[in-house]
């Protein structure tokens, strides 16, 4: 065998090492972050940082397959609360592709910036998404998902 095909099998063999070790590396990356599950804070900043938002179960714990309700505590970035929003409401199971079993819908509460979602299912046990989309009444809009796992 000449020296230029050894050299060359060299190269490629080490190209192909080194490209199965950086795709082990990825899949391990990828494999810890799975892992770790999704962020289940319940009280964060709207993706754009319009808003703030806490979102709380009005019962604990969060019950499987029995409609219940969550409540809303909306606020601008200055974290004066926010009054006279729309909420709309969705989600759904990500890693089974559908969405809520019901349709959730957000009323305004007695407390300035405080909103009611009533009608919430969660029908089997796993990883739930909760999506809110946040309209003010000067415009201002943005959205948010929690992530809620049982």
């Amino acid at each position: 065998m000449s020296t230029s095909a050894n050299q060359s099998g060299g190269r490629l063999g080490r190209l192909t090492h080194l490209g199965a070790a950086v795709l082990t590396g990825a899949l391990m990356i990828a494999g810890a972050v799975y892992a770790a599950g999704p962020d289940t804070s319940l009280d964060r900043s709207t993706d754009q940082g319009v808003f703030h938002v806490q979102l709380n179960s009005a019962v604990t714990p969060i019950p499987m397959s029995k409609v219940h309700r969550w409540t809303v505590h909306l606020t601008d970035a200055a974290g004066r609360p926010v009054n006279g929003a729309e909420l709309s409401v969705d989600g759904g199971m990500p890693e089974h592709g559908h969405g809520l079993p019901t349709a959730p819908r957000a009323t305004p509460a007695a407390t300035p910036g405080d909103y009611v979602i009533n009608g919430v299912k969660f029908s089997m046990t796993g990883w739930w998404e909760l999506k809110l989309k946040v309209r003010a009444p000067d415009g201002r809009s943005d959205r948010i998902t929690f992530n809620v796992v049982l």
